[in-house]
């Protein structure tokens, strides 16, 4: 199996047939992803899908921005 969601995968889970329209979707949604593949599909990682799924917990691994924190002495 593969590591990322195939683009049938993708459709299958977005109801959206189109890249674009799969990539608003997972955004609108809250789905992390990759930046897209070769084939242009954003890449969705299959252990996060079946977690996320399966009604498990998961954590964004992505850092948040923070801001510096300045003091003036």
């Amino acid at each position: 199996m593969d590591l990322y969601l195939t683009p049938d995968e993708l459709m299958a889970l977005t109801g959206y047939k189109t890249r674009h329209a799969a990539t608003g979707w997972l955004d609108r949604n809250g789905w992390p992803y990759a930046a897209p593949a070769r084939n242009g599909w954003p890449r969705v990682l299959r252990a996060y899908h079946d977690d996320r799924l399966s009604g498990l917990e998961v954590k964004s691994r992505a850092k948040k921005h923070q801001e510096p924190a300045w003091t003036v002495q």
